[in-house]
């Protein structure tokens, strides 16, 4: 592999690497904060509470580009012309990283059309049903944590068979 294509996929690695970080760490954010203060009291107030907190902006502003770089990351990092995909050691880890971060961002996309825009932006969760919805948010969010965390482990050990070439 020539030097130019090393380097270039050396950055996706490194763009692909940050971002999924970041989101990792958003989502401990999140679980550290969001949860417990939803789940600790009255889930329907606390539920009120955090809709007139978020009425002009919410997380998703940050979550939608980030997952955008890290999936574009991703696919530069598996297709054909990258170095990676070449090794058959390194092909591997990319791919368990990639897929383990298209399984989060499926339970993403589920918790925002299922849970958060109904419950948050437009309100239409019957109350009754507020505390199961905010629970099982809580229970898949810790899912949104370990595996992006995975996937992290993952692409370090890129960097270290790197390191020894």
């Amino acid at each position: 592999m020539n030097t130019v294509n090393s380097r270039r996929d050396f950055k996706w690695l490194i763009i692909t690497f940050i971002s999924l970080t970041g989101l990792c760490m958003v989502e401990l954010f999140e679980q550290i904060t969001y949860v417990t203060n939803w789940l600790i009291g009255d889930i329907v107030t606390n539920a009120e509470n955090f809709r007139k907190f978020h009425h002009v902006i919410d997380a998703g502003v940050f979550h939608f580009p980030t997952s955008t770089i890290v999936m574009v990351g991703f696919i530069a990092l598996v297709i054909k012309k990258s170095g990676f995909i070449k090794n058959p050691i390194e092909k591997k880890i990319i791919w368990k990283a990639f897929v383990v971060f298209l399984i989060t961002y499926a339970i993403s996309v589920y918790i925002i059309t299922a849970i958060n825009v109904p419950v948050f932006n437009e309100n239409s969760v019957p109350i009754d049903e507020i505390p199961s919805k905010l629970k099982l948010w809580g229970i898949l969010n810790i899912f949104r944590i370990l595996l992006p965390a995975f996937a992290i482990f993952q692409l370090t050990k890129l960097f270290k068979l790197k390191e020894r070439n």
